[in-house]
């Protein structure tokens, strides 16, 4: 044991005497360091979450840029999120609003729960939005409370909007929905007849016209200081406003708490997808994925590949055709469609991502050890034809001390260094696949790449890039480390490489 650890400090001191091998064991260290921080900090259904896409994310506003784009001078809207556990006020009252362009008047009375988030805009951006997430709701049993909400927005020029479509239904009912977004259509209405806009021009723009002006013809962010307001009615057919009120203040019934969030146009550390998933979280996550992937594929390929070619040099005869034979057959199978077609198999399976992966993982290690056995079955044929082998079987030494205390250890910084070189291999591979849209159901830097690819393949636009280049990035340094990294060990393997 003792000379094993001597051997592996003294290729550690080789790697780390030269620039790019300090810089890869770095890179390496950091990769690591990373994995373990994801593992500590993401639960472990995070994949689950991750791919439910809206479950998780829905309050997230989409396609939003990272925070720190600001300290580079880009105007943003600011991300906003209240949570109320009582309203802001609440009581007998009356809703009387007459919508602007539109005529109609809101009117509403009885018992009534008001929400108010004040939310100020500076910059000329667009938020993505407004949403409310009820996060509680008591509902009494035999007693049919109804509610009606309105989500309605005081802007700076004066107009209050009403921004949702609302309806009556149970407690059950908004317990069951969750969740109150913008309704566009509405939103154009009204914003078509306060400025005289044609309301086909309007059409497709989403939420954000709740923030929208138009000056000489073109629509652009109105700045100031807005009030988000949620109105939720309450009634109870054939009960009184009074009775109604009893019962959500003293029993405890109604919305016990909810989330308005105003959705900003920059988010977090590396902003969001189409769907609102935090990209910090994917790209986190990717890390002990890459690092599995490459290490599982690499060092099993590299067991395989010095087992096999130790014994077939070794032992030859019948052995050293049928291993060679195998090598053949397996170097003259295309790895790509097979991958693609077991991919596509898997998709179709009832099977949990991870089985997948793994699925994937073993078709990269079956094709992969081929060529490490071609070498070492040279290398082992000439060390077998060294003099100090026949002298050690003269001394009746085994076939087992002769292959792993002669052989092996000679080939082992050999096979470091086309470990090192696999890892990328690996990692790059299942990239490539995510985005030729085999998917194993996982968060990795690849499948990230495909769901933008698909994006923009949709018709949206190319200017998203910080969801394009984070993990395209991260798969290169990656792959650079490992690079760098096999590059100092050949100075191990090959000791004429060594600058003196």
């Amino acid at each position: 044991m003792a000379e094993r650890l001597h051997g592996f400090r003294a290729i550690m001191s080789e790697v780390l005497a030269q620039t790019m091998g300090k810089l890869g064991v770095a890179l390496v260290v950091f990769l690591v360091a990373m994995s373990v921080y994801a593992l500590i900090v993401l639960p472990p259904d995070f994949p689950d979450r991750w791919m439910a896409e809206l479950t998780y994310w829905e309050v997230n506003p989409p396609l939003a840029q990272p925070e720190w784009v600001r300290l580079f001078g880009v105007p943003t809207a600011p991300h906003v999120v209240e949570v109320f556990e009582e309203p802001t006020e609440a009581g007998l009252g009356v809703l009387n609003v007459t919508l602007p362009g539109t005529g109609a008047t809101i009117l509403a009375a009885g018992y009534m729960q008001r929400f108010v988030v004040e939310y100020e805009l500076r910059d000329p951006a667009f938020p993505k939005g407004v949403v409310v997430k009820y996060l509680e709701v008591e509902a009494p049993e035999g007693v049919r409370i109804q509610v009606t909400p309105y989500l309605l927005v005081r802007r700076p020029d004066g107009l209050t909007l009403l921004v949702n479509s609302p309806s009556t239904g149970s407690l059950e009912d908004l317990a069951a929905r969750g969740i109150e977004r913008p309704d566009p259509p509405t939103i154009a209405d009204q914003l078509a007849g306060a400025y005289g806009v044609e309301r086909i021009r309007l059409q497709g723009v989403g939420p954000t016209l709740i923030f929208a002006t138009f000056r000489e013809g073109r629509m652009v962010p109105l700045t100031g200081d807005y009030e988000v307001e949620l109105v939720l009615v309450y009634t109870v057919p054939g009960v009184s406003a009074r009775e109604v009120e009893r019962l959500v203040e003293e029993e405890g019934y109604g919305v016990r708490e909810l989330m308005v969030v105003v959705q900003g146009s920059a988010y977090g550390l590396m902003g969001t997808d189409d769907k609102g998933r935090d990209i910090y979280l994917g790209l986190l996550y990717g890390f002990p994925i890459a690092l599995l992937i490459g290490f599982f594929a690499a060092v099993s390929s590299v067991v395989i590949g010095l087992v096999a070619g130790v014994v077939s040099g070794y032992y030859g005869r019948w052995v050293d055709e049928v291993i060679q034979r195998t090598v053949d057959v397996l170097g003259n199978i295309p790895l790509l469609p097979i991958l693609v077609i077991v991919g596509v198999a898997l998709q179709e399976m009832d099977v949990s991502p991870w089985h997948r992966l793994f699925a994937i993982i073993g078709v990269i290690v079956v094709f992969g050890w081929g060529s490490l056995a071609i070498i070492v079955r040279s290398m082992t044929l000439s060390i077998k034809a060294e003099p100090y082998i026949d002298a050690a079987r003269a001394l009746g030494a085994s076939h087992a001390r002769i292959i792993f205390r002669h052989i092996v250890p000679q080939i082992v910084p050999y096979a470091m260094a086309t470990l090192v070189f696999s890892v990328p291999t690996a990692i790059l591979i299942e990239a490539g696949l995510s985005v030729l849209g085999i998917h194993h159901g996982l968060p990795t830097w690849g499948r990230m790449l495909a769901d933008a690819e698909a994006y923009v393949r949709s018709g949206g636009s190319y200017g998203i890039w910080w969801w394009i280049l984070p993990p395209g990035v991260l798969i290169a340094l990656t792959s650079l480390a490992f690079v760098l990294l096999g590059l100092a060990l050949e100075t191990v393997v090959e000791p004429r490489l060594r600058r003196r």
